[in-house]
């Protein structure tokens, strides 16, 4: 019989050839044969296949990872010595004027800084003028804030007793797989005006809607405001159904409430649950209630910054019963500001409320004086409706996140205040339910133009240029930023000290200009230019009177006089910063200059004056700023220095890697990967030192590697003059062991740049393709790297499009090697298939024999006890 080992056959190789498969295993029970170790006999032309195939693909592996190395070394040679953005750019010409220290003489040299170097004689004698800026500064008066250091609440009416709700709370409802919360404030009255104590439907359901309208879904990429969405509709017993108002088939349902508007709600619970689209509310019991106003206040907290130091208090102490209960509020404001911040620091008062004509309106409202200027000033409270504050808060400043429909208003029909929105062209066509114009911009049934969600569109325009287009619900700040990042020119600033924009033309110099214009619909009367309603119109020109608008500065150039190679002259520039002659001067401030009239100076009227008048704008004899240069050979010498290390290690590894050949062992056969089986009998050390020998010569007589190598030698031995001044400034070559390098002579290289530094820059920056007859050292090899080793473009380096690379996310999911490592796997996977249908087949016929043996077995057996019975 046999034994138990053979019974359990081989599990290495069981395993090797079954893997996860689920076959019954029959092994030798009845026979006595190692089934296992017979199939994988059997079947080990196949295991060979794929083993080799595996090998096959970690050679591939091995060569992707060895051309990476060199690529990613190309790459990093690339970034750090001819890229733009790298401190130590031997390609540009910067890297080496900046080099340059140009130093200033003189009593005024304080007021001149330059960089870079000039071939020429140059002395500043004077500056007359500088260069400035266009600037307008607007009072913000249209948007609110600080006036006169007094800021003013809505009209109140303070009496002792308040009106509150008895349904604040919230209300929660759902549309499809989005929700809306609105929320029912304290002073939010729905009682009917009869004075029946009941609750007066049609005012809560409009309070629901505009609510609604203040928040928004977004349906299939669009986005609506929720009463778009969301229809509500009543009936005065307190029925509530919601309806999808764009019939989208979505579900619209309560999903909750909390305070005492959850009270009001018959049903709540199961409501919520069951996800019902109607709802009732208990309109009766009265739906609002008298309280102490003293009582109401005197938990509220306020909370008041001034100058950026902030103090919380509440109005605790007010009387119950009063005859002025109003200015006992006032009074005890008064008290808490004081003990905050100071006496008289904040003064608060109760002041009439007039029309625009000056008349009263009978009303009063509170008023906060912030004494002294410059001052910021915010005052935030939970009883600011009661107070008439906006949003609950007054500030001395704006509050830029705010909507345009916020700040200027909004008429009956919902539009700005003042302003038109832009109209559509042409004739409006109805397709799908919308209207379009004829370019295709969709509009309103009166042809104004709207966004995608359906609001009406504004346009902002400066300079002549559109900023862009806008809605009501568009925030300031959004407005603010359009106008930065566009092309009209100018910038906008908001100080909340003084409470003006400040406009201010990109560019210095007469050129520079800020001109907000009124502009029309056409046939129209009405303004479109959102930047007019908000900053008001200002043209760079001058009136009648020779005078510019008001808050408007022209720009102006900057006036000097320079000696230049013996020649003095005076000069207009649109910057304070300029070249002369390759030298980048800046200009500070003004010396030696004669006093004016304060009128600034123009090019115009300087190039229509005599060269004694340009002499008058001077004074005579004053000391002039001159230049000192002096190179900074250290920057340069060690830029070079690394170069020439990182170009040697990049050569050295390139030339192994082509020219070094394959191991072979003590049989003449190569190293070929490990498999499984070679990895389980080898230590972690004997298989490193197994795979290094294996990977040795892994790109021998690569044909890409080799020009590589070819093109970079050739870089670096150019013929000619450009050659001999390389050799001159102690830049070599040397050649040893077949591998041909780069030397430096630092002292050489250092006394070029003192005598002559531009020929020194141009030897590295030169290129033909501006002109010069050759390239230079750098030109040429950037070319080179550009052609093995580009991550960027349609076409990537030669090396990168076959191996790919960590710095070129594209490339590593697809380039040649990738796709030949796929292919392998493809393949292996087909032998596995094939190699475990003959497992199969295999597994079969031997279990087949072992039952026709046992029955054998069996009916033998049973012979014998027959036979033994006689």
């Amino acid at each position: 019989m046999p034994s138990i080992a053979s019974l359990t056959g081989s599990t290495s190789s069981t395993s090797s050839i079954y893997g996860n498969r689920t076959t019954n295993i029959i092994s030798g029970l009845a026979s006595g044969l190692d089934t296992e170790a017979m199939i994988e006999g059997l079947v080990q032309s196949y295991q060979q296949k794929i083993t080799g195939l595996q090998q096959d693909r970690t050679k591939l592996q091995w060569q992707q990872s060895a051309y990476q190395s060199i690529s990613d070394k190309l790459v990093e040679f690339a970034r750090k010595y001819t890229s733009y953005t790298s401190s130590t750019n031997l390609l540009s010409s910067s890297f080496f004027n900046n080099a340059v220290i140009t130093t200033t003489n003189g009593t005024y040299a304080g007021l001149v800084s330059a960089s870079g170097k000039t071939s020429s004689s140059v002395s500043i004698n004077a500056v007359a003028q500088l260069a400035t800026a266009a600037k307008y500064t607007v009072n913000n008066d249209k948007l609110g804030g600080l006036a006169s250091g007094v800021i003013s609440s809505k009209p109140v009416d303070l009496t002792d007793e308040t009106t509150v709700s008895t349904m604040d709370g919230s209300l929660s409802l759902t549309y499809g797989n989005q929700s809306v919360t609105i929320n029912f404030g304290e002073l939010e009255l729905f009682a009917k005006d009869d004075d029946s104590g009941l609750v007066d439907m049609g005012k809560l359901t409009d309070a629901i809607k505009q609510k609604l309208s203040e928040q928004e879904i977004s349906i299939n990429g669009t986005t609506y405001t929720a009463d778009k969405v969301i229809g509500i509709e009543f009936n005065d017993k307190g029925a509530i159904s919601l309806t999808d108002k764009l019939g989208a088939n979505n579900r619209v349902a309560i999903s909750g409430a909390t305070g005492n508007f959850a009270d009001r709600i018959s049903g709540l619970d199961s409501a919520v649950k069951n996800k019902a689209s109607s709802f009732s509310i208990n309109i009766n019991g009265a739906p609002t209630k008298k309280v102490s106003t003293a009582d109401y206040l005197s938990d509220k907290t306020f909370t008041v910054t001034l100058n950026g130091q902030t103090k919380t208090f509440t109005l605790d102490g007010l009387p119950e019963k009063s005859n002025n209960f109003a200015q006992d509020v006032v009074k005890t404001l008064n008290e808490k500001l004081d003990e905050a911040f100071g006496t008289d620091k904040i003064k608060v008062n109760l002041v009439d409320v007039t029309k625009e004509d000056g008349s009263l309106t009978g009303e009063k409202a509170l008023s906060f004086q912030v004494n002294g200027s410059g001052n910021t000033f915010s005052i935030s409270s939970q009883a600011g409706e009661l107070l008439g504050m906006d949003d609950g808060a007054l500030t001395s400043y704006l509050d830029a996140s705010k909507s345009l429909s916020d700040l200027l208003g909004v008429d009956e029909n919902g539009a700005l205040e003042g302003l038109e929105a832009l109209k559509g062209v042409g004739t409006i066509t109805e397709r799908d339910g919308k209207r379009y114009d004829e370019a295709g911009n969709r509009v309103d049934e009166q042809g104004y133009l709207l966004n995608a969600d359906g609001k009406r569109l504004y346009g902002l325009t400066i300079n002549g240029v559109s900023v862009g287009k806008y809605t009501a619900d568009t925030a300031l700040e959004t407005v603010i930023n359009g106008i930065n990042n566009s092309d009209a020119g100018v910038n906008v600033s908001y100080s909340k000290l003084t409470n003006q924009f400040v406009f201010t033309a990109k560019e210095t110099g007469e050129g520079g200009r800020i001109e907000i214009e009124t502009t029309t619909n056409a046939g129209s009367k009405e303004n479109t230019n959102l930047a007019e309603a908000l900053f008001g119109s200002v043209s760079p020109t001058k009136d009648t009177n020779g005078k510019y608008p008001e808050g408007y500065t022209v720009g102006q150039d900057a006036v000097f006089q320079a000696t230049v190679n013996g020649n003095t002259m005076t000069f207009t520039r649109s910057s304070n910063t300029f070249d002369i002659d390759g030298m980048s001067v800046t200009l500070n401030g003004t010396f030696n200059a004669a006093e004016g009239n304060g009128t600034p100076l123009t090019s115009q009227g300087i190039a229509s004056m005599t060269e004694e008048e340009q002499n008058g704008l001077y004074i005579p004899g004053g000391e002039a700023v001159t230049f000192t240069s002096k190179t900074d050979a250290d920057t340069i010498v060690d830029a070079v220095k690394s170069m020439v290390e990182d170009y040697n290690a990049i050569m050295q590894e390139v030339k192994k890697a082509y020219s070094d050949m394959p191991l072979e062992k003590s049989d003449g056969s190569h190293y070929e990967p490990l498999t499984d089986e070679d990895r389980a009998d080898m230590s972690e050390s004997a298989i490193k030192e197994y795979e290094e020998k294996a990977k040795t010569g892994i790109l021998f007589m690569d044909s890409d590697l080799s020009s590589l190598y070819n093109s970079l030698r050739s870089a670096i031995t150019p013929g000619g003059a450009g050659g001999s001044f390389l050799r001159s400034i102690g830049i070599k070559t040397a050649y040893s062991d077949g591998l041909t390098t780069l030397t430096l002579d630092e002292e050489a290289l250092r006394q070029a740049l003192e005598t002559n530094p531009d020929q020194v820059r141009d030897a590295f920056t030169k290129s033909k393709e501006y002109g010069s007859g050759t390239d230079g050292l750098m030109t040429a090899i950037q070319k080179i790297t550009d052609r093995y080793a580009a991550t960027t473009g349609a076409t990537k380096g030669i090396l990168i499009e076959k191996a790919g690379s960590q710095y070129s996310p594209t490339a590593a999911l697809d380039n040649t090697m990738l796709d030949q490592m796929e292919e392998i796997d493809e393949e292996i996977e087909r032998w596995q298939d094939k190699m475990s249908d003959q497992v199969d087949y295999y597994t079969n016929q031997f279990t087949r024999l072992e039952m026709l043996i046992n029955q054998m077995n069996s009916q033998s057996s049973a012979l014998a006890g027959l036979m033994g019975g006689y």
